[in-house]
């Protein structure tokens, strides 16, 4: 069976419709064309995933004073790459709406994150509720969510990776892994591929060897780069 990705892809990431009428149809499951025997080819015309919620309507700061906020106020590292940045204003699900009502099917879900979809009724529910209980506290006092995240969390990893440290991000966590794996063996040597991303603190950048992220400094020692080949 031939699927048509590219043509796929491309549709689904540039189609964008207004709210105000949503349209119903069945959602695009690749999963049920392959057990139902259906082929598709190149005629095959996607179907967007039905969206049935319309957005508040935007009343916050003007798209132009937005611009210039972030020209003024932000690094110029950080810029959007499009020539009119997109302006969003709500999520629902995979669907995100700019401030102009469009609507757009999310196929990004934020920067090297897992997203179960934007504004999970779920899981705002779950996130209210824990913050009308409990907010923050330091690591040196007890709470029992916690503890029932770490179990089952632990459940899902086999012998012996059964002890969780919780850290607040992939650059901390690949931080942590490197200082224990040399404090434990006293070796310095580490290897990664050429291509990875680790993370881009001081420490994990002598592992990233992705070009954009590569730096003239000293990022650290005891790291060597390898090609990597299937």
């Amino acid at each position: 069976m031939t699927l048509p990705w590219r043509h796929l892809l491309r549709t689904l990431c540039l189609e964008t419709s207004f709210p105000r009428m949503p349209k119903k149809c069945p959602s695009l499951s690749l999963g049920a064309f392959w057990t139902s025997g259906t082929k598709l080819s190149l005629h095959t015309k996607p179907r967007m995933p039905p969206c049935d919620f319309t957005p508040e309507r935007y009343q916050s700061l003007a798209y132009s004073r937005v611009l210039d906020m972030h020209k003024k106020h932000f690094s110029p590292v950080q810029t959007a790459y499009f020539s009119e940045p997109l302006l969003l204003h709500q999520g629902h699900m995979e669907w995100l709406f700019d401030y102009q009502g469009n609507r757009y099917l999310d196929f990004f879900s934020g920067i090297v994150t897992v997203s179960v979809g934007h504004c999970h009724p779920k899981v705002n529910a779950v996130a209210q509720k824990q913050m009308g209980c409990l907010w923050h506290t330091s690591a040196l006092f007890f709470h029992p969510q916690i503890h029932a995240y770490a179990e089952k969390l632990s459940a899902l990893l086999p012998e012996p990776l059964k002890i969780i440290f919780l850290v607040n991000s992939g650059s901390e966590a690949n931080d942590l892994a490197m200082m224990m794996a040399r404090a434990h063996s006293n070796n310095m040597d580490v290897i990664s591929f050429r291509g990875g991303y680790h993370g881009s603190s001081p420490y994990t950048l002598s592992l990233s060897n992705v070009g954009s992220y590569r730096m003239t400094l000293s990022s650290g020692t005891g790291c060597q780069s390898v090609s990597f080949e299937i």
